[in-house]
């Protein structure tokens, strides 16, 4: 009987441990998971940025190409 009890004790604690690492492993999980979620909207919010830089530099690429088409017209004429 001292054995079997003693056993149940062992097997008692053991269960209590692994309940506890399981919650900390949850604990984890969730953190982990806002984590992701605070990284992932930040990526968005990167990639919109990028989008929008990218088309102000097409923009500022076009406008820059018409003023030397221009400049290169006005020098044609005037010489």
């Amino acid at each position: 009987p001292y054995t079997t009890l003693f056993r149940s004790a062992m097997q008692e604690a053991d269960i209590q441990s692994l309940l506890l690492k399981i919650d900390k492993l949850l604990d984890v999980h969730d953190d982990l998971r806002e984590q992701n979620k605070a990284m992932r909207s930040a990526e968005a919010s990167w990639q919109a940025e990028r989008a929008k830089l990218i088309q102000q530099n097409e923009f500022a690429r076009r406008k820059v190409n018409e003023m030397i088409t221009r400049l290169q017209t006005l020098e044609r004429n005037s010489g």
